[in-house]
């Protein structure tokens, strides 16, 4: 906190600095300029004015130019680093690859997974996925497990820049889930329910 403090003053001090100095040269120049002729005087402030104006818009062009490569960069090395996420979890989800779904495989690739997350992932996809994670260790996992799972998924798409505005919370589980809408369902009437549960019920349904 003291850091952020004293950061915060030191760039307070610099602007205050470059402000002052900023006047004082316009002072220093409009004072030798208002001591010769008006129409020079005029011609010369236009000149300025027209030089400062063209110096600034291409430093802030390429400021910003700058600005968004380095945020195209940051978003295709996390659109990468997520899809292998999601690549191995549905493939799990799904059975689609056998291997993939050998307890000593998943976990040598998720303790890979994540130390990428903490250089890449944004604070709101890792404060997602801490809690999702958490979740799942408990020795039952309920209907919040699915939720949170959710909630990481949105995460993942606004940190990339997409929006999931419209598709309501507990959606994404059509994803993996074969009876989502009976799973919301439940899920309302009952936020404790754990998933083993959730399985007894949906066997009783296909009965």
């Amino acid at each position: 906190m003291f850091r952020i403090f004293l950061s915060v003053l030191i760039a307070l001090a610099c602007l205050f600095g470059f402000g002052w100095l900023l006047l004082w040269v316009f002072d220093y120049v409009w004072s030798g300029i208002s001591s010769t002729d008006d129409k020079l005087s005029v011609a010369i402030v236009a000149g300025f004015f027209s030089i400062l104006g063209a110096a600034l818009t291409v430093t802030l062009g390429r400021h910003f130019d700058r600005k968004r490569e380095i945020e195209t960069h940051f978003r295709e090395k996390k659109i990468k680093i997520y899809d292998q996420f999601l690549v191995e979890l549905f493939k799990v989800f799904h059975g689609t690859d056998k291997s993939s779904g050998d307890k000593k495989e998943v976990t040598a690739f998720l303790r890979e997974w994540q130390r990428t997350l903490v250089l890449w992932g944004g604070n709101n996809v890792l404060r997602a996925y801490f809690a999702w994670m958490s979740n799942l260790k408990q020795a039952k996992p309920d209907v919040q497990t699915i939720f949170l799972m959710d909630d990481f998924f949105r995460a993942l798409r606004r940190d990339i820049g997409q929006s999931s505005f419209g598709i309501k919370k507990g959606e994404f589980s059509h994803l993996w889930l074969q009876h989502a809408d009976l799973f919301l369902e439940e899920a309302k009437k009952n936020p404790s329910l754990t998933l083993s549960e959730l399985a007894e019920i949906e066997e009783r349904r296909s009965t």
